[in-house]
């Protein structure tokens, strides 16, 4: 399925380059696959290519911490823009995300009211969630 959302689209982006980034290629291969690795490298290789400007930089941030939630969410920001004035990058991206191993289009929301409200959303495998 395709995804539509720019911002999903750019999470999906940041949650996949940032755990390779932060880790050594070979131990980011053993814990996810070397399908899963290799699409990591080609995403990274593409963003490194593609993106200019702003967005560049936050990529060049990203990589020298990947771990900063404050880097991620400045990829996450200057790549959507990027993607919402440029629809050929959009395009490409999707399509390289499509290629991705276990890549898969979520869309999730929740409306809650009360009080003392539990909750819980997962997407992927192996999840595991507790909630007390």
């Amino acid at each position: 399925r395709m995804i539509e959302n720019i911002a999903a689209i750019a999470g999906m982006v940041v949650a996949t380059v940032a755990p390779y980034l932060s880790q050594a290629g070979t131990e980011f291969a053993t814990s996810v696959g070397k399908e899963a690795a290799a699409g990591a490298v080609r995403l990274v290789g593409w963003l490194r290519e593609k993106l200019t400007g702003r967005a560049k930089e936050a990529l060049v941030d990203l990589e020298r911490e990947p771990a900063s939630e404050d880097n991620q969410a400045d990829l996450r920001k200057q790549l959507g823009k990027v993607l919402e004035e440029n629809s050929a990058l959009l395009a490409e991206l999707r399509a390289l995300l499509a290629e991705l191993p276990g890549a898969v289009s979520t869309g999730q929301s929740m409306d809650i009211k009360g009080d003392s409200n539990k909750l819980a959303q997962v997407s992927g495998n192996e999840n595991k969630v507790t909630i007390s």
